[in-house]
């Protein structure tokens, strides 16, 4: 029972915080008598709409104060009146509170009432005071991951369910859990109290006993550790890895989510609002029961119609294959750890965790669902979650429906799913950029946005055309099961994957996570699951339908589509998953066929467009006739142009600052946002980078932000680094210019907006020259580079924004793209980049006129395919030497443009952004190495911010103070000399004393010394006995609590205690595979391949060895190719694997498994991927894959190719005087 005093108290602090609130409204209103703000135009009706940034204010307060809508019913236009010549109505009068009230009144609500004549509607807050017990959810808590034994329960029960199904052994585990959990006290928070009241006593005791000390101190932090990843689990915030200590941040994100996702009120289908959470669950069972249920009739033929078949024999094979253990566990460790569970309450973590424990049965049944086609109905339960899409929703459709379903299914989901993408590239039509692996959005984007600039400059008057962007209805949930069955067996699928496609999508059933319960259960007869990883890979299966309806009409020309230029091609659709466009010529016949693809689509899929949200975009001589006419036709009554399409605008006009003032609306709000200042300043510095500098890089890698709006990210930046409220203004005392330097370079890392802005424009630069046969760079290079190159092109006279952009970007790849030789007919010896490979380097002429406009091809003996040494001689004798770098010239492949900053070739926003970041600002050169003497050093991130501080003269001493006109006098408040960051630290009385206390030998940091000559020299100190700190630096923990007036026992305690936490960590090991742990090969060979490669003479040489898979234990003979001079070791270990290959074909041997020590060169066969020195040579280990009947790659360790690495080196001894064997493969023994 809570005392009547208790609760008079709890009263008091709640109208206290409310008091305070209302004190920040009075200040926030500057002394007017009411607040008449909005936040968006989305909560005014008439008139013109309002600039952006008249809103920062308002919203500025609510996330400064915490403050939420409370969830409401009735007309949220709460005032009318008219302004000037338009009647308005707004929503100027709102409920909102913070989440402490919110968690003392779970059930508070508001509601507007009628108009009783005031211009002002009523607005009346609900309290319900009563709160329902309700029964707790059983979720693994990630907490018991590393505990010994929770370890030993999991692994006794387990083991004791004998042959059990996993289902049953998971209940049980589940039920030994939640009865041990019951016996324990895991509240981390009342450990850490009671640990900390412990420590106090044993350091104050006379005499202190370290054994004790030390004990306690690890004790308490692992009471941290827990207490933070107990806050984190239930915050679901994945982005925040590193840093200090987070756990206030974690437990305000936990409070916001909860805030957000609670569910008070709740309108019916007749629009009545019903707060009571047995109605509010009637209501979403009733619209989901409705929902799910199919309406198909069964008429399919548009399909066949639509899509030809396209999966192959060898296809079928591939996708319809057992798994093995391999495939499984790779399932299981793809799913993050922290994601919330299903309705078996067990988290990825806990099959990360026990895997050791549970794999065999897991495994086991997982295959048993591959055999029998049967998936256990319980194991597929799902919860549906139902998240706001936007601020103040009222009724289910207000909700974005995300299922929750247990690991056991996602692990055969994502089998199936991660086997699907690797097919799909070839069944999905160009038009569609949604998961398909190698496409993005950023297509969808650009083609759109050159479509629409289009219209907005076309001069047609009779010939329009018009841009369609349709919404559709709950796109997932409708998809009809019999469809998806009829588009899979067209598609050519295998009736067993069909089999097992549909078990997974038909085994389904629901319930309604309603705060925290769930409550009803639905059984659907249709639709997919989001949050499910097979579902968007059906979808857009089953959106292929669409489009290859719309393709058949634009070659029968009933829908021809639009084109930008004579020279791109006509497009007449585009799809991201659900969101699609339409282009077309804007006359009645063009207007029907597309009204009747989309009937005769959603007739057969279940799909329902949303006319409401849909829009037709004209080109801007358009008559209104027409327009009237395609309205009508189409029963689109909504005009675009002014909107979104993928979340970026559709039309730019001249103040482009303010169409994208929303992503500095976006940066304020969560920068100033409550929970923030939770955050440590090493937490600050992980969500500057990972999450505030990242909001706005989707819009940068489509289009060019303009110079102010960069210039005002960068300043909120700045603020939120340098302030701790977001009201109080601190002093910047390290330039952002400064900031964004290398850590290596006395920065933060943090990214200058404009040089990132333009990096990621390269990216689609780079797209345009890597990919010249996709949809977009047909379309733009067809319309801006008919008569020149892109790398050369100019820009002409009325260019798109989004062209603009990208010429933006081509300035960076200037700087780093460069040739790779292959046959050399590509490139011009006098013009292109092709001497280096790590950097764009031209011969400077004068050329001779007979060799100007030679090819490299013509320096390469296209007999023996190597470099003509007497030509060079002639027409390059100054670039002999850079040539032998070069990788030799191959007859397969032709010459690459690559990006030569990055090995593979491929180009990177990062190495984009160094580029432009060393030509930008060149970075002060040091003798300081600021890796190891600070941010390498064993102490926490938070001290290691306050010696970064120090070293860049960013504290408030007084010799600062006086430098910025904040200070009169520089004068230390302690001895009265000036103060400097050194005087503070080292040379004042009381830091003298500190460090003459000091067990270090030679601490003394002589006058005059900068702060980094203080760090360089602390950290050669060496630490004296016996204070027990071996590992640890001992210095910044001594500058750590000078600061706090701490002493130096508490000095080297902290010490201790983080070293002692470092040994807890876990330690990553380098495994070393033995012969016994081979991959399984049935039948065919091994060919264990290794080079050896001299630096001085540029001598390679090779060898290898053949097994027989089925006689590993007889006697094999070893082979080499001789020696042959390479450029690089790792040239000689791809040139050995290719004459490995050549030697097995000779021989016959075509079912081979390679081995090789070299994991680069393994890596870029079976990735696919390339590597810019070894390009040509990759080429041709490629080539020779059809030659074989079976060929795969592995790594081995050194230790077990032992025999191959010996013949390499052995073959030196068989070189004659040209470096050489006389004979091509040679046995040795």
């Amino acid at each position: 029972m809570v005392s009547l005093e208790s609760e008079i108290q709890f009263r008091l602090i709640e109208c206290t915080r409310f008091i305070s609130q209302v004190l920040a409204l009075v200040e926030y209103k500057n002394g007017s008598d009411r607040v008449n703000e909005i936040l968006d135009n989305s909560e005014k009706r008439g008139g013109p709409p309002r600039d952006q940034g008249s809103f920062i204010d308002f919203r500025s307060f609510i996330s400064k104060n915490g403050l939420w809508d409370l969830k409401y019913s009735g007309n949220p236009f709460s005032w009318r009146g008219m302004r000037y010549d338009w009647f308005v109505r707004q929503r100027l009068d709102r409920a909102m509170s913070n989440n402490s009230w919110l968690e003392s009144f779970p059930s508070g609500r508001s509601e507007y009432l009628r108009f009783e004549g005031s211009d002002h509607r009523p607005l009346v807050v609900f309290v319900d005071e009563a709160r329902v017990k309700r029964r707790g959810q059983f979720r693994f808590d990630n907490r018991l991951r590393d505990n010994d034994v929770v370890n030993a329960l999991i692994q006794e029960t387990w083991t004791n369910a004998g042959d059990a199904s996993v289902l049953t052994k998971m209940n049980q585990c589940r039920r030994e859990i939640i009865n041990w959990t019951r016996l324990q006290n895991l509240n981390s928070a009342e450990l850490i109290e009671k640990t900390q009241k412990a420590l106090e006593e044993a350091l104050t005791a006379d005499p202190p006993n370290p054994t004790t000390i030390g004990a306690l101190t690890a004790t308490l932090e692992h009471a941290y550790k827990l207490e933070e990843q107990f806050w984190k689990q239930r915050s679901r915030v994945l982005w925040l890895h590193s840093g200090d200590r987070n756990t206030g941040y974690f437990h305000a994100v936990t409070r916001n989510r909860r805030t957000q996702n609670r569910l008070t009120v709740m309108e019916d289908i007749n629009g009545v609002a019903q707060h009571e959470e047995h109605q509010i669950s009637q209501i979403i069972s009733g619209y989901f029961q409705q929902i799910f249920t199919s309406e198909s009739d069964g008429d399919f033929s548009v399909v066949d119609e639509a899509i030809e078949p396209m999966v192959s024999q060898g296809d079928n094979d591939f996708l319809t294959r057992i798994p093995n253990d391999e495939e499984v566990k790779d399932a299981v460790f793809s799913i993050n750890a922290s994601k919330a569970p299903g309705p078996d309450g067990f988290t990825a973590g806990f099959y990360h965790s026990y895997w050791h424990i549970i794999s065999t049965d897991v495994g086991r049944e997982i295959r048993l669902f591959f055999t029998s086609k049967n998936f256990p109905r319980r194991m597929n339960e799902t919860h549906i979650r139902l998240i706001p899409k936007d601020l103040g929703p009222r009724k289910v459709a207000d909700y974005r429906p995300i299922a929750l379903c247990n690991i056991f299914y996602k692990i055969v989901a994502k089998i199936m799913t991660k086997r699907m993408q690797l097919i799909l590239p070839k069944l999905i039509s160009e038009n569609q950029s949604a998961f398909v692996p190698g496409r993005v959005i950023s297509d969808n984007v650009l083609i759109t946005h050159e479509v629409l600039h289009f219209l907005r400059t076309s001069s047609a008057k009779k010939h329009c055309s018009m841009a369609v962007k349709t919404d559709m209805s709950k796109a997932y949930d409708r998809v009809e099961w019999d469809f998806l069955k009829k588009v899979l067996q067209r598609f050519g699928f295998h009736s067993i994957w069909i089999d097992w496609v549909l078990e997974c999508v038909t085994s389904v059933s629901y319930s309604f996570l309603i705060n925290g319960t769930p409550q009803g259960k639905v059984v659907p007869t249709r639709g997919l699951r989001q949050g499910d990883p097979l579902s968007p890979c059906l979808f857009i299966l089953c959106t292929e339908v669409l489009s290859g309806l719309c393709t058949r009409a634009q070659r029968l020309r009933q829908l021809p589509g639009v084109r930008v230029s004579i020279n791109g091609p006509r497009v007449n659709h585009l799809l991201f998953a659900d969101d699609t466009m339409f282009f077309s010529k804007s006359d009645p016949e063009s207007c029907n066929k597309l009204s009747e693809i989309l009937s005769r689509y959603g007739k057969a899929s279940g799909q329902s467009i949303n006319f409401h949200k849909s829009s037709v975009t004209f080109s801007s001589k358009t008559p209104r006739s027409v327009k009237g006419q395609v309205k009508r036709i189409l029963k689109i009554r909504k005009e675009g142009g002014t909107g979104k399409y993928l979340g970026l605008p559709e039309h730019f006009g001249r103040r482009k600052r303010d169409i994208f003032g929303a992503i500095i609306d976006k940066i304020r709000q969560k920068s100033h946002s409550w929970a923030s200042r939770f955050l440590s300043q090493a937490g600050k510095q992980v969500m500057l980078k990972a999450v505030l500098a990242s909001m706005p890089l989707y819009s940068m890698s489509c289009f060019k932000l303009p110079s102010a709006l960069c210039r005002k990210i960068q300043s909120l930046l700045t603020r939120f680094w340098w302030d701790t409220k977001p009201d109080v203004r601190k002093t910047s005392w390290v330039a952002w210019s400064k900031l964004t330097n290398p850590k290596n370079a006395g920065g933060l890392g943090f990214r200058d907006i404009e040089r990132c802005n333009d990096s990621l424009l390269a990216k689609l630069g780079w797209r345009l020259l890597n990919s010249p046969e996709s949809l977009l760079s047909r379309i733009l290079l067809g319309k801006y580079c008919h008569s020149s190159s892109f790398m050369e092109c100019k820009l002409p006279s009325q260019p798109s924004h989004g062209w603009r952009s990208i010429i933006a970007g081509r300035e960076i790849l200037k700087e780093g793209l460069g040739w790779l030789i292959t046959n050399g007919e590509k490139v011009s010896i006098w013009n292109d980049p092709w001497l280096s490979i790590s950097k764009p380097l031209v011969p400077i002429g004068p050329a001779l006129r007979e060799h100007q406009d030679l090819r490299v091809s013509a320096l390469i003996n296209q007999n023996t395919l190597q470099w003509d040494w007497n030509k060079i001689a002639v027409i390059l004798p100054n670039y002999e030497n850079l040539i032998k770098q070069l990788p030799a010239p191959s007859s397969r492949g032709v010459d690459k443009l690559a990006w030569l900053p990055v090995k593979s070739g491929q180009y990177t926003s990062r190495s984009g952004y160094g580029i432009a970041s060393v030509a930008s600002i060149p970075i002060p050169q040091t003798q300081f190495n600021w890796q190891s003497n600070l941010w390498k050093l064993q102490t926490l991130p938070k001290i290691k911010h306050l010696m970064w501080k120090a070293a860049m003269e960013a504290l408030p001493v007084g010799i600062q103070l006086v430098r910025r006109h904040i200070s009169p006098s520089a004068a230390c408040h302690r001895c009265g000399a000036p103060e400097s960051t050194t005087h503070l630290f080292f040379h004042c009385e009381f830091a003298a004393q500190v460090w003459e206390l000091a067990p270090l030998q030679e601490t003394t940091v002589p006058p005059g010394s900068s702060m980094l000559d203080a760090l360089s020299l602390l950290k050669k100190a060496i630490i004296l006995p016996p204070t027990g700190v071996t590992s640890a630096a001992l210095f910044p923990w001594i500058c750590g609590i000078y600061g706090k007036l701490g002493t130096m026992t508490r000095a080297i305690l902290d010490a201790l205690a983080w070293q002692s936490a470092q040994r807890c960590l876990p330690k990553t090991r380098n495994v070393v595979h033995p012969i016994s742990q081979l991959p399984v090969l049935r039948s065919g060979y091994f060919c264990f391949v290794d080079a050896a490669w001299i630096a001085q003479s540029s001598l390679a040489g090779s060898g290898w060895v053949f097994q027989s898979a089925t006689a590993l234990e007889k006697e094999t003979a070893t082979y080499s190719a001789g020696c042959r001079r390479l450029p690089s070791a790792l040239s000689a270990e791809a040139w050995a694997i290719k004459s490995a290959l050549l030697h097995a074909l000779q021989l016959g041997r075509t079912d081979l498994m390679v081995l090789s020590d070299s994991k680069s060169v393994v890596d870029a066969l079976t990735s696919n991927i390339s590597i810019n020195e070894i390009y040509g040579l990759l080429m041709e280990i490629r080539a020779l894959r059809v030659s074989f009947h079976s060929l795969c790659f592995n790594f081995i360790s050194r230790s077990a190719n032992a025999i191959a690495d010996a013949t390499a080196k052995l073959s030196f001894c068989n070189v004659d005087g040209r470096g050489t064997l006389s004979s091509g493969y040679v046995r040795l023994v």
